[in-house]
């Protein structure tokens, strides 16, 4: 193949001047921009974004990331003068090369970015001798209107970035070309035949660099596209390899579905669809997703997806439809590209972690892999599973562990439609129960199930919005603060999706869709039948009746008739038209105007003299639409203005006159329904009640570089970002800190871990600077070097202090980082994160590649020669085990996290073998402020034994939830105040601390002191509990702790690895006694039991989680033992004695032994029980409490003075006893044992 024609196939030896000469024929076959999300006004700066990148990728295919030939090729091109490319321009070209290529794992944002970078460079006349003409000069103003969009309308720049990146993708290995060459052919196609298939496959041979006289295997690749495209993939391979050369795979993985848009159909429907297929990522991977399934499935989904696309305003001008022989041919098109899963590995395989920490098993691809191919297919189909053992080359047994050991890995079909439900604390505790009881029974399936319409319901930990409660995730959307009330309604929305039979609702969503520029195909099924204005115009109406209708990203509404276009005005979407009849009979129509809150502004063509007062006054009526009728709210009750009508839009005309366009189609009265979510909201917040809530902290951490903008490195730079590498490293003007002085300065602040165990930070950074890195001959890299992992999993539910950090102090995190690697020599770090807070993956991922192009990462960062430090993301999959200093190493490896027994320090050796140190992420985001204020400073802030801050994640009944930073030292009471106090109509009863492992406890009666105890984690290790990572949730008097505890013991139960059995098969048997108590059956020996099964699993447990498994429960009754006892009386099987035992299994009373004297022997004959008056006192008051918040049924209070023969007033006055003999106790026992069905417990035999 002539390479002058076919310029995007390497060559073995490709030249500087070659290589200018072949960028210049991809800019000559650029034909214009494809993708509909890009501003129309970018033209230059399109061509120029897609033939650098398409020469980027040529240089890539001929110099793989590392190659030695890449750097003279760079010398080269800038010493070409002969090329006749000025020498700035060679400069900049040059720069880029060098950038782009030097590693192969940059996102295609990051290329991007960088060759927008080069052409502004291109078009400076100070840095460019070659930048005037006019082609320039466009080029620099388009770059200017982008760089506006980003200010003005930051959702349409991303969107233009994703169009961007898709079109230059588009553009790769030569599509462009072949695009153009399908679109060339003059004979247009009826129908997607096997012919148009032939065509395809000719074009992708063309791209691969085959020659197109051997035969097309057409009818195999309806058969068997996976083979097909194998077999071609192959024979290129085994051509370019003769040079040297090897084919990747990512250029081709979406090649097939780029050139189908260029097939010549005469159906325009056709291009629509697989331009919609482009444009959005989750329709394409929905169809990707039956790769391997079988055709019936494929054309099933195929059938959905056109369906999901007809739906949407924005098709209705090009709507699609395939035969039986038509989708297999598009399902046979689509599926000619590399194996999904071989190309999830491949790209795994070249991440940059790889090629520093060389030698990884494939093990270390494993996470990330499962991860994707569930996010492709929705769980680990076998298929999948086969596809990821051969390419792994793994043992299925050992693949089939780690899926095992996470919660998150899925080999059960999931539903077509997922909903996940938090059951975090804070949710649990605000009515997560019964949403997912409602919908259980709404879809007649039980958690986890497949029910009906393909409906699956998921609980899942936390997902970190606690200040939501509770929360109900469907795709990437949050819903906060539901109701069961709400699920109908969100199941019918989800199932069929919006609904656009509201003609306004159906503008407007087209309006959403069109980018900057754009203007929609004119809607032959919607017609203009009357234009109606609101008072005399300043010029007769024009005559638009039975002309179409168009809508243009302005939301301007034109009239169009054989090509020509009238405005006729602005759309209003938040307007209510209606018909009312006039005092003749007639039926006119009229308009309402409403502000974003429902308010009404003005009124449309309708005379109301009624409503003047209304629209006069400073908080105007709200207006809405009840019963097929719109209302006004007054003063004096609603009123009823017309019927409502949905087939008419209004709009403001140029001079501001409102105009009223009456529509074609079916009368309606379709809602003005809009798509329903949140974005997911960051616990940071905004407003001035949220400014008076920080105001009230003590912001060390969050406050450090505050007002930032998390998605960009220059603003954190510019609020005072990096200074501390700077200093630290020796470039602000002195001299460089040694290792040991940054170490000092940590030790100095008394910084402690933020994890959870509080472990003296500066002691362990300065054990791991004396480590030494020992290779051990199976290990598999035999380098010496030190690794730093930083944890984020945050597996406590109710704590989100990780996911804000994350979430909008990455470069924070990042900078505490690096620091800690200079002071301990690390030269990899890993952050470790919940794939629950995808949201926040994905802005530390953005500022890790920022940080990379500044120079602060990768090698020799900051320019320090031989500086080496750089950071790779691995996401959770829901295992709180993982949290463990072992499981976590375990987990980032690839294999199932579990604890490892009697291991040796992770500082000996860690993850894969080395010296690792591990922190949590909020411990490194103290650092660049320990550093910047001193450490002494910093001590100061905290105790005698912690210095500075903590953030807590403060959730339940205060008035503002969020999260809450504090001086070690304040305490509890400190806590509700900056939250703003207890919220109205609630009682508080106690806080959860500390996560599952933690404490739940009481804030009341003599446990008031609590509230005043200062925040240390030394002060609530004396008290029974800890401070943990930093989760608090407040509780009233209306929560059930006892139901609590139990709802503890399952996650526990759930989370256990399994390797000790006290811990699983415990918290289980704790889970088991709780109910009993929790039906009604409880007994005193219930409550032994819990206390006995308790210590069993704090002894038998090997790590630190299975220690305090049973902490909720332990605490549940030491704090909260009035909760148990409740549940206790409402046994009916309860007499005196058994309370009184009861009392004493609560720990309430005490027991005293009556005692003869028998031939000069002490002899046993009885006990004598004593409640003293101040614990009736304390218990009849509890339970009085408690009885206003039970079902209705007898009063527990009153039922305990009837079993302890105490009269009302007696209570307070004096103790109560009771006497009885060993025979009662026995005869007692005995009835006990026949009571008791749970085999878990032990009844005395007396």
């Amino acid at each position: 193949m002539n390479s002058s024609t076919y310029f995007w196939l390497p060559t073995a030896e490709l030249s500087p001047t070659e290589w200018l000469e072949r960028h210049q024929a991809a800019r000559l076959s650029f034909s214009g921009p494809r993708d509909t999300r890009i501003p129309t006004y970018l033209p230059h700066l399109v061509k120029e974004l897609c033939s650098l990148r398409s020469s980027l990728e040529l240089l890539r295919w001929n110099y793989p990331s590392g190659s030695e030939k890449l750097q003279p090729f760079c010398r080269t091109l800038l010493q070409d003068d002969a090329s006749g490319v000025p020498e700035s321009e060679r400069q900049a070209l040059a720069r880029l090369v060098g950038r782009g290529l030097a590693r192969v794992d940059w996102r295609e944002l990051d290329i991007l970015e960088m060759i927008l970078s080069c052409l502004k460079e291109l078009v400076n006349p100070e840095t460019n001798a070659g930048a005037a003409g006019w082609e320039r000069t466009a080029l620099g103003e388009e770059l200017d209107a982008l760089t506006r969009l980003r200010g003005q309308d930051r959702p349409a720049y991303e969107r233009a970035v994703h169009g961007l990146i898709s079109e230059a993708r588009a553009s790769f290995i030569g599509l462009n070309w072949a695009f153009q060459y399908l679109r060339g052919i003059p004979a247009r196609r009826a129908r997607l035949d096997n012919e148009a298939l032939g065509l395809l496959i000719g074009a992708l041979r063309l791209i691969l660099g085959l020659n197109l006289e051997e035969a097309l295997v057409v009818e195999m690749a309806l058969a068997d596209p996976a083979s097909v495209w194998s077999g071609m993939h192959g024979e290129a391979q085994q051509r370019w390899q003769q040079q040297g050369i090897s084919v990747p795979l990512k250029p081709f993985e979406k090649a097939s579905l780029f050139l189908l848009e260029g097939l010549p159909l005469e159906d325009s429907g056709h291009a629509g669809f697989v331009r919609y297929l482009c444009e959005h990522e989750d329709a394409y991977r929905r169809l990707l997703s039956g790769c391997y399934a079988a055709p019936a499935v494929q054309f099933s989904r195929l059938l959905e997806e056109m369906e999901r696309y007809n739906r949407l305003p924005e098709n209705a001008a090009r709507r699609v439809w395939y035969d039986d022989e038509e989708q297999w041919v598009f399902m046979a098109a689509l599926l000619l590209r590399p194996d999904a899963v071989a190309a999830i590995v491949d790209r795994e395989r070249h991440k940059d972690i790889y090629l520093v920490i060389s030698g990884l098993g494939p093990k270390a691809y494993l996470p990330r892999t499962l991860h994707e191919v569930q996010n492709i297919f929705g769980y680990i189909t076998p298929e999948a599973f086969q596809q990821v053992v051969a390419c792994l080359q793994l043992d299925p047994v050992d693949v089939i562990r780690v899926i095992a050991s996470y919660k998150q890995y899925s080999a059960d079909p999931g539903g077509d439609i997922i909903i996940y439900i938090c059951k975090g604390t804070a949710c649990f505790l605000r009515g997560q129960p019964e949403l997912s009881r409602k919908l259980s029974v709404e879809i007649q399936a039980e958690e986890g199930e497949l029910g009906c319409h393909g409906i699956q319901f998921v609980e899942m930990d936390c997902f970190g919005v606690c200040h939501l409660a509770p929360v109900v995730k469907t795709r990437d959307t949050f819903l906060g603060k539901q109701r069961a009330d709400d699920i109908p309604g969100l199941l019918e929305q989800l199932r069929k999706g919006p609904s656009y039979e509201n003609r306004v609702m159906f503008l407007d969503r087209i309006r959403r869709m069109l980018a900057p520029g754009h203007r929609s195909e004119p809607l032959e099924s919607m017609r203009i039948v009357e234009l109606i204005e609101d008072g005399p115009g300043p010029q007769p109406l024009p005559d638009v009746r039975g002309q179409t209708l168009a809508v243009d990203s302005t939301g301007q509404v034109h009239a169009r008739e054989n090509g020509a276009s009238q405005p006729l005005g602005r759309l209003l979407p938040e307007a209510l038209v209606f018909g009312y009849a006039t005092p003749d009979g007639q039926t006119r129509w009229g308009g309402a105007i409403l502000d974003e809150a429902g308010q009404l502004k003005a009124m449309v063509n309708y005379p109301a003299p009624h409503l003047h007062r209304d629209l006069a006054a400073t908080v105007k009526p709200r207006a809405f639409v009840d019963q097929g009728g719109v209302w006004v709210e007054r003063v004096d009750g609603a009123l009823r203005i017309g019927t409502y009508n949905a087939n008419t839009a209004i709009v403001q005309s140029d001079a501001g006159t409102y105009r009223l366009v009456r529509l074609s189609g079916p009368p309606s009265q379709a809602l003005p329904e809009r798509e329903r979510g949140l974005a997911a909201e960051g616990a940071v917040g905004s407003g001035s009640d949220h400014a008076e809530f920080v105001r009230r902290q003590d912001r060390l951490v969050l406050g450090f570089a505050a007002g930032t903008d998390p998605d960009e490195i220059q603003s954190y730079l510019e609020q005072g970002g990096y200074e501390a590498v700077y200093r630290v490293l020796g470039q602000r003007g002195e001299p460089a800190w040694e290792p040991q002085v940054v170490i000092q300065e940590v030790s100095r602040a008394r910084l402690r871990g933020r994890g959870g165990a509080g472990f003296p930070t500066g002691r362990k950074w300065e054990g791991m600077r004396r480590a030494q890195c020992t290779v051990e001959p199976d290990d598999h890299n035999q380098d010496d070097l030190k690794l730093i992992v930083a944890n984020g999993d945050e597996g406590d539910p109710g704590a989100f202090m990780d996911r804000t950090l994350i979430q909008e102090r990455p470069h924070q995190v990042i900078e505490g980082m690096i620091l800690a690697a200079v002071a301990v020599g690390a030269r990899y770090g890993v952050i470790y994160v919940r794939k629950e807070y995808e949201d926040a993956v994905r802005r530390l991922e953005h500022a890790l590649f920022q940080s990379r192009r500044r120079g602060f990462l990768g090698e020799n960062i900051f320019g320090i020669e031989g500086l080496h430090f750089d950071i790779d993301i691995r996401l959770g999959a829901g295992a709180f085990v993982a949290g463990e200093k072992r499981a976590i190493m375990r987990a980032i490896e690839g294999e199932p996290a579990e604890p490892t027994l009697n291991a040796v320090s992770n500082t000996v050796r860690g993850l894969w073998g080395k010296p690792t140190l591990l922190n949590n992420v909020e411990t490194f985001a103290n650092v660049p402020v320990i550093i910047q204020r001193g450490g002494e400073w910093y001590a100061r802030q905290g105790t005698e034994r912690s210095g500075g801050s903590k953030i807590f994640s403060v959730a339940g009944i205060v008035n503002q939830t969020g999260l809450v930073e504090a001086r070690f030292g304040r305490t509890l009471n400190d806590i509700i105040a900056i939250s703003g106090g207890i919220q109205q109509g609630k009682v508080l009863a106690g806080v959860q601390i500390g996560g599952p492992s933690g404490a739940i406890l009481s804030l009341t009666g003599v446990r008031s002191y609590l509230l005043h105890t200062p925040l240390d984690f030394d002060a609530f290790d004396q008290v029974g509990a800890m401070l943990g990572s930093g989760g608090l949730v407040f509780i009233g008097e209306d929560d059930d702790v006892v139901r609590l505890a139990r709802h503890f013991t399952d996650w526990l139960a759930e989370e256990s690895c399994g390797q000790c059995p006290p811990c699983l098969q415990g918290t289980v048997s704790l889970g088991r006694t709780l109910d009993t108590i929790l039906h009604g059956e409880g007994l005193s020996e219930h409550i032994h039991a819990l206390w006995a099964k308790s210590d069993a699993i704090k002894a038998g447990s090997q790590c630190g989680l299975g220690m305090t498994a049973a902490n909720p429960v332990t605490s549940a009754l030491r704090f909260f033992p009035q909760s148990f006892l409740w549940y206790l009386l409402v046994n009916p099987r309860m007499d005196r004695l058994e309370l009184f035992a009861g009392l004493e299994a609560l720990r309430l009373l005490t027991r005293e032994n009556i005692e003869r004297v028998v031939a000069r022997r002490r002899q046993i004959i009885g006990y004598t029980f004593t409640l003293r008056r101040h614990l009736l006192r304390y218990l009849v008051s509890e339970l009085g409490r408690l009885d206003r918040y039970r079902a209705p049924r007898e009063r527990q209070s009153e039922h305990l003075l009837e079993l302890l023969q105490v009269t009302s007033h007696e209570v307070g006055v004096r103790d109560v006893h009771l006497e009885c003999s060993l025979e009662d106790m026995e005869q007692h026992h005995l009835v006990l044992g026949d009571m008791i069905y749970d085999p878990a417990v032990a009844v005395p035999t007396g």
